[in-house]
């Protein structure tokens, strides 16, 4: 079950984690494991921009898609060469767990073998991609693609590198795959979810939470998942904030809340600013402290109040005044006529 925690728990801080805004991205992660009861040895996913869309495992042995556009968009022959592809990498996996296990002189318990990689596309045409190798939740080996060589901190880890750097065109396809054939794919499974994977601009919210010293910037509903949400004290960037850092919505958006304890006495201006692709520009919401509100509406309904009592005022004196001056009034006069000239002038 260790094994199970550790792979979950991989998984959803690579996905997770903040991305910077106007990125899109590919991820796949496989991992291989020693036998587990109830667990397959081997799986792999797939991920773009946050959104899992194939996966497969070592009990089932097919490539499932996750996402119906997926369905409709690979043809037979494409979708039969990724699984032969996903079978070798399992073949691999299974090779590559007792190798390792020799080289750190382990002869039993639970070990994970994992596989990281993918590419990002910004909206500038920037690329950029990574491949990594972990071991036991540690990084074991990672592919410096400007560099075109194997980076390890292992010192076992050594002879991995030493053998892959000579292996012939090995750096060059794994350098062609992140800028190549990675962006290709990404662009290509953007073209085919263009519906489900559309831009959601987020809404977002900063208030002070009922009676704690907690202010609070809630940001959801948007896609893609990449954003970048900071908290502002009088115009400095508050390095130091707590987050729930990004977590799916129930209709594939996603959510993210960021929070500060402070003092609600402060009169320093606080501030949310968010960047995201489905904007042209960094939003900024600006705390309003709610006894500054209540204050003006008070002043409103005070101000209010004093221009009522003042027309009321202005309207007796006029009336007054135009009743002196009425010199052919007669309150003697009680016919039909004059009744009717009263309730004439008090209707008008």
């Amino acid at each position: 079950m260790r094994g199970a925690a550790m792979i979950g728990l991989i998984v959803l801080v690579l996905l997770c984690g903040e991305v910077s805004a106007g990125s899109h991205s590919l991820r796949y992660f496989l991992t291989g494991m020693t036998p587990i009861p109830g667990l397959p040895e081997f799986v792999g996913v797939g991920y773009v921009d946050g959104v899992q869309f194939v996966m497969y495992d070592s009990d089932r042995r097919e490539l499932i898609p996750r996402e119906q556009w997926m369905v409709e968009s690979e043809g037979p022959a494409s979708w039969e060469g990724k699984k032969q592809f996903i079978q070798d990498m399992e073949t691999r996996f299974k090779s590559w767990i007792p190798l390792l296990m020799s080289r750190w002189n382990l002869t039993g318990g639970i070990h994970v073998h994992q596989l990281m990689t993918g590419c990002d596309l910004w909206d500038d045409g920037i690329v950029s991609g990574f491949i990594q190798y972990g071991w036991d939740g540690h990084d074991f080996i990672s592919f410096d693609k400007d560099r075109m060589v194997w980076v390890t901190q292992m010192p076992w880890g050594e002879i991995t590198k030493n053998r892959w750097d000579r292996m012939p065109g090995k750096n060059q396809r794994c350098k062609h795959f992140l800028e190549v054939y990675c962006i290709e794919w990404l662009r290509k499974y953007l073209e085919y979810g263009q519906r489900e994977l559309r831009v959601v601009a987020p809404v977002v919210s900063f208030t002070h939470l009922g009676d704690s010293n907690r202010l609070s910037c809630a940001v959801t509903g948007f896609y893609p998942q990449a954003i970048e949400v900071n908290l502002w004290r009088d115009g400095v960037v508050i390095g130091e904030t707590l987050s729930t850092g990004i977590l799916p919505n129930h209709d594939s958006t996603y959510q993210i809340r960021k929070w500060i304890e402070f003092d609600p006495e402060d009169q320093a201006e606080y501030s949310c600013r968010v960047e995201h692709s489905g904007m042209k520009e960094t939003l900024v919401v600006i705390y309003e402290p709610k006894s500054r509100s209540q204050v003006a509406v008070t002043v409103g309904i005070v101000v209010g109040v004093l221009v009522l009592i003042a027309l009321i005022i202005v309207a007796v004196v006029i009336y007054k005044k135009k009743g002196r001056g009425k010199s052919n009034y007669n309150p003697a006069n009680r016919s039909d006529s004059g009744d009717s000239s009263a309730r004439s002038s008090m209707c008008s």
